[in-house]
């Protein structure tokens, strides 16, 4: 019998199980599902996700044991997973050597709690309107109340679902209320989609330090743990309509002002946009111009909004450079604004007038007059030696200043750029502003007059470029 006994397997048994720490769980709780396996060659399932919700952690343990003289190994694997609905756990696959096991699958129930009473801690929910409108900013806030001279070593606050909800945090304040301390979290929220949302239960997780039972400083310093409980908010339900198609929620006016309403030929002119009123800023359009016959640059808008009674408040501005060589019409823009009404917004038409706009004042170059001088001779004079002299002085006179022209055309311009400031030298290279070199050095004049930038421009190099672009 004892050599019976040698020649057995290694591994004497071979078994599966499952099992999870807990099968009703309120939203945001953790499971942990384990699988235990006992043999050789063991091989477990790849597990990313259960029933939709990502694995969020895991860790193996390994057993070996040895009774009457053979070896027997257990594997258990654990995976932690946060479900927000009822799940089922499914069944999966474990090889034990030559054999496949198939596991059992485990129904998990997700609770919808309710607020949780405690003498303690409270979480609570709070919005400033609950039926609202596509795009009505709202404000919703979160309050957890810690009880005076309660000392928790964790809390962990879960986030809300904010989806198809545009949302910003607008501040965290501390301050007393009776015998609780207070922490409140304050977002802005604008609705995306119509319908109905329930924002909550949220679930609070508070840690408080446990210690060994053993009464020794060592060992209590060694097994301390955090030990958990779990508190519950209400729950807040919204109810989301629709407006108006193309249109923005709140109630706004528009109008455009204009840095000049005169200006030069091919001097830049300022106009600005401007939005004020309440409601759905981060809703309005990027609007434009569309001008013939000129160049226009434009800034990126600026929104600013505050809350006053409640209500999301502010202004956009956007604004545009223009220049043009005619007179500017900027036509209204518009859109439309609902608040229990729909309504059109428009702003005002602007007009400026160029000066010099493609005309000249510049009086007409007088012909040059022949003057003939009065020669007296004493001899007998050559007049057609004369003539034919005078009119080659002419012609010689004529084409040396055509030469120089050809050679040093608009030379004072190079003295100007020399000299001029930084908008006297925008207006001196507009009408090189072909050139792609020279269209940079615009845009970076542009940014140092307008925007306050401090780009360096290198007049020499200008002037180089100039240059090149005459002699062609």
């Amino acid at each position: 019998m004892k050599k019976l006994l040698l020649i057995l397997p290694l591994f004497l048994f071979a078994f599966v199980k499952v099992h999870v720490n807990k099968t009703i769980v309120y939203p945001g709780e953790e499971v942990v599902f384990t699988i235990e396996a006992t043999g050789g060659g063991i091989q477990f399932p790849k597990i990313q996700s259960i029933g939709g919700f990502p694995v969020q952690g895991s860790a193996v343990t390994t057993n070996i044991t040895v009774l009457n003289g053979n070896m027997q190994q257990s594997i258990s694997k654990s995976y932690i997973f946060f479900p927000t609905k009822s799940v089922t756990i499914p069944s999966y696959s474990i090889k034990t050597g030559s054999k496949t096991y198939t596991t059992k699958q485990i129904q998990i129930t997700v609770k919808k709690p309710s607020q949780t009473q405690n003498s303690d801690f409270k979480i609570e929910l709070d919005v400033n309107k609950k039926n609202i409108h596509i795009g009505e900013p709202i404000v919703f806030k979160i309050k957890f109340y810690q009880k005076e001279n309660t000392n928790p070593q964790s809390v962990e606050i879960q986030k809300p679902n904010f989806n198809d909800f545009f949302t910003k945090q607008l501040s965290k304040k501390n301050y007393k209320e009776k015998n609780f301390n207070v922490t409140e979290y304050t977002f802005l929220l604008i609705p995306q989609k119509a319908g109905n949302y329930n924002i909550g239960p949220i679930l609070g997780k508070i840690g408080y330090l446990t210690r060994s039972p053993v009464n020794d400083p060592f060992f209590n310093m060694i097994t301390s743990s955090l030990k958990y409980i779990n508190i519950f908010s209400n729950e807040i339900n919204l109810n989301v309509s629709a407006i108006p198609k193309n249109s923005v929620f709140g109630d706004f006016t528009a109008k455009f002002t204009a840095s000049k309403t005169q200006a030069d030929a091919n001097t830049p002119v300022k106009v600005s946009l401007n939005i004020k009123g309440c409601g759905d800023f981060y809703d309005l359009s990027d609007f434009k111009l569309n001008l013939q016959n000129a160049t226009v640059y434009e800034n990126t808008p600026v929104i600013k909004t505050y809350l006053k009674n409640g209500k999301l408040c502010g202004t956009y501005t956007k604004e545009f450079t223009i220049i043009s060589n005619q007179d500017i019409t900027v036509s209204p823009v518009e859109f439309k604004s609902f608040d229990k009404t729909l309504k059109t917004v428009k702003t005002n038409s602007l007009y400026i007038v160029i000066h010099n706009n493609g005309k000249t004042d510049k009086k007409p170059q007088t012909a040059q007059t022949e003057i003939k001088p009065r020669i007296v001779y004493k001899s007998k004079t050559n007049y057609a030696l004369l003539a034919l002299i005078f009119t080659a002085g002419v012609i010689l006179g004529v084409l040396i200043t055509y030469l120089m022209k050809m050679k040093f055309p608009n030379h004072d311009i190079f003295r100007k750029i020399k000299k001029a400031d930084e908008k006297e030298l925008f207006n001196l290279l507009l009408e090189f502003s072909y050139n792609s070199d020279i269209e940079t050095i615009l845009e970076k004049l542009e940014e140092n007059i307008y925007n306050g930038k401090k780009n360096k421009i290198n007049k020499k190099e200008i002037i180089k470029i100039i240059k090149t672009l005459i002699k062609k």
